[in-house]
Formats: structure tokens, sequence, C-alpha cells
């Protein structure tokens, strides 16, 4: 039974992954108890189902300031630049995607949160590994596979094809593939990962 007193923050709310997690998680814990943030505008599926805030992650102070507004006491790191998309830009998904990962963390450590959560890559991993051996702060981490949903667009990852295919399919009635007839990647179910995340 998932303790009450929790107050969640989740990041990236409005992605493939963060939808379907805010609302397992405001079942879980309470519509009140589990903020949805993103920088996008809030995701139909959201509306009237619990707070949402517009939240730029690589403004520390400003995600400073509403973990302390709201007791927040743990963190759904979501927002990143998926790896098809970060192609087009190294840099920018590096700066991105680790800026706001320490934000996270320095907020974590100075106000004791209880677990920070977020979808892993190796350079992340060796961060947290150094938050949680030099400042005790808990976090957990998950490598996901390709994901396969359909309540919301997939964000720029390199399985994203697999769900095209079906939109496509749907909509253009037909779908060309740029993978060889012979490629295998891993794919998970995304009620699945949800599971698997909140568990």
């Amino acid at each position: 039974m998932p303790n009450r007193n929790e107050k969640i923050l989740v990041v990236g709310a409005c992605g493939q992954i963060g939808v379907e997690l805010t609302l397992q998680l405001r079942k879980m814990y309470g519509e009140a108890a589990v903020i949805a943030s993103d920088l996008r505008e809030e995701h139909p599926l959201l509306k009237g189902s619990g707070p949402y805030i517009s939240l730029d992650i690589m403004n520390k102070e400003t995600l400073h300031v509403l973990v302390l507004r709201y007791n927040i006491t743990q963190v759904y790191l979501l927002a990143a630049i998926l790896s098809a998309t970060g192609e087009k830009n190294p840099l920018l998904a590096w700066h991105i995607n680790m800026q706001s990962l320490l934000n996270v963390l320095d907020v974590a450590k100075e106000e004791n949160l209880h677990k920070v959560y977020w979808p892993s890559s190796i350079a992340g991993e060796l961060w947290c590994d150094y938050y949680y051996r030099r400042y005790n702060v808990d976090i957990r981490s998950m490598r996901y596979p390709g994901l396969i949903s359909y309540k919301s667009q997939p964000g720029g990852g390199t399985t994203d094809y697999a769900i095209e295919i079906f939109h496509d399919a749907i909509n253009k009635k037909t779908y060309n593939s740029f993978l060889k007839e012979d490629t295998y990647l891993p794919m998970m179910y995304m009620p699945d990962a949800i599971r698997a995340t909140i568990d």
C-alpha cells in the first residue's frame, strides 16, 4: 500500500511514458498528491485528473521553488531528448538530459527527497551513483526497451517506428520501414513498463 503522505512531481508528464505513469500514480496516491509538469500544453488525458504546472526543468530555481511549495517528496524525471532525435543534435541532447538530471539531483540532495526515478543512460547512471554514495540520495534508474503505447504519441526514440506503423496503416494505409527484414529490437507494452516503474 503506498504511503499517502508522499507528494510526487512528474516532470515530462505529457510524454509517452509520463501520461500513463501520471494517471497510474494518481490512482495509487490520490489526484492531489501527484503534480504533473511539462513544457508542453497539458495532455488531454491528464486534464481534470489532478494538478498541472508548466515547468522548464532546466530552470533549477523554479524547480526548487515548486518542490518547496508543494512539499514534494518524490520526483519522476521523464523529460529528455530521446535517441533518434538526439542524433540530430547530440550536444543539445547531452545538455538537456544531463543538466535536467543534475538539477533534480541537487534539489533532491538539498531537500532530502525520498526518491528520484529516472529513465537511464550510462552517463547519468554514474552521476546517480555519485549522488547516492556522496549524499545518500535514493535514486531508482530504469532502462526501458522500445515502448508500445497508444494513449500518447512517441517522442523521438529509436523504436518509435513500431508505433508509427500502426498510425500510418490507419491514416495512410501504407508504411515504408527503414529497417531490414531481419532486424530485432526489444519492445515492451506500456502498461507493463508503468507497472515495473511503480512496483
